[in-house]
């Protein structure tokens, strides 16, 4: 077999990857002149190609050539491995994935692994130290990872970093201090988990949504005006025997919960995992 056929995949794997010989020798731990040297008709130590198939997402057999061994499918194998999954822990295993995926690119083939906890808040044996949930943070040039991974409680979401960074995809300052004073109204933050809970875009009056969430009408009917003006709820005018009513439901449920989640993180600032993998200050950010 042509030695030289090794460094010639390399380098057509690397490409289709879309990472440099920098990027590559640093995954695998040699210089980037060890890379370029492959790739010009040299050859790897043996020792190294499992790690140079890994980082590839490529068999060994396809960095000698042979039949049947190119890129492997990814998106396929996931969507297999999914598919093998009960109905009832599909997402609790997804979840559970992508923590590892956040563990290893930060810690790659060293330090020490965090083995993934029972429970999301801090225990001592049986007893609670701190509701505060522990979370990975995960941030690099790319963008970042943050999320909470735990048997009883999970969620992981990855952001990439835009080519222009995240501020043009925010709403303006004023936009978001309508819906925070929405919600700061008595009663908002009762009706919003009501009907987050209940309403499956069903339409209900002020009155029938503020006797099922336990708020005073009166609270409940302003609440519900600065939150329709906010776009969280959504109002209609129907036409009823004894005159118009005004009916509202929630605009989007599932939106919720994690922002419920996201608040309950940016007011916590202790008792967690912190994984920074920053190594510049990133112009974009």
């Amino acid at each position: 077999m042509d030695i030289h056929i090794i460094g010639n995949r390399i380098k057509e794997f690397r490409k289709q990857r879309h990472m440099t010989q920098k990027e590559l020798a640093a995954a695998i731990g040699v210089s980037t002149q060890a890379v370029s040297q492959w790739e010009c008709g040299g050859a790897p130590d043996v020792s190294l190609l499992p790690a140079i198939a890994d980082k590839l997402v490529v068999t060994i057999d396809a960095l000698f050539g042979r039949e049947g061994g190119g890129v492997q499918d990814i998106s396929g194998t996931l969507i297999g491995w999914l598919r093998s999954r009960t109905n009832d822990r599909r997402l609790h295993d997804l979840t559970r994935l992508l923590w590892e995926a956040a563990m290893d690119l930060s810690l790659g083939d060293g330090g020490p692994r965090i083995e993934y906890p029972k429970t999301c808040c801090v225990r001592n044996g049986d007893q609670i130290v701190s509701e505060t949930q522990l979370r990975i943070i995960l941030q690099t040039n790319e963008g970042s990872i943050i999320g909470v991974g735990a048997e009883d409680m999970s969620y992981m979401c990855v952001f990439p970093m835009p080519e222009t960074g995240f501020e043009p995809y925010l709403l303006s300052n004023d936009t978001y201090r309508e819906l925070f004073a929405s919600l700061c109204l008595p009663g908002a933050l009762e009706l919003l988990w009501w009907f987050c809970q209940s309403s499956n875009h069903r339409l209900f009056s002020a009155a029938a949504a503020a006797g099922r969430a336990g708020v005073d009408p009166e609270d409940a009917r302003r609440a519900l005006e600065a939150m329709t003006d906010a776009g969280v709820i959504k109002s209609m005018e129907l036409e009823m025997e004894d005159g118009p009513l005004t009916a509202y439901r929630l605009e989007d449920d599932s939106a919720v919960v994690p922002f419920l989640q996201f608040a309950k993180c940016l007011q916590e600032t202790s008792v967690m995992t912190w994984v920074d993998e920053r190594t510049k200050a990133n112009p974009k950010n």
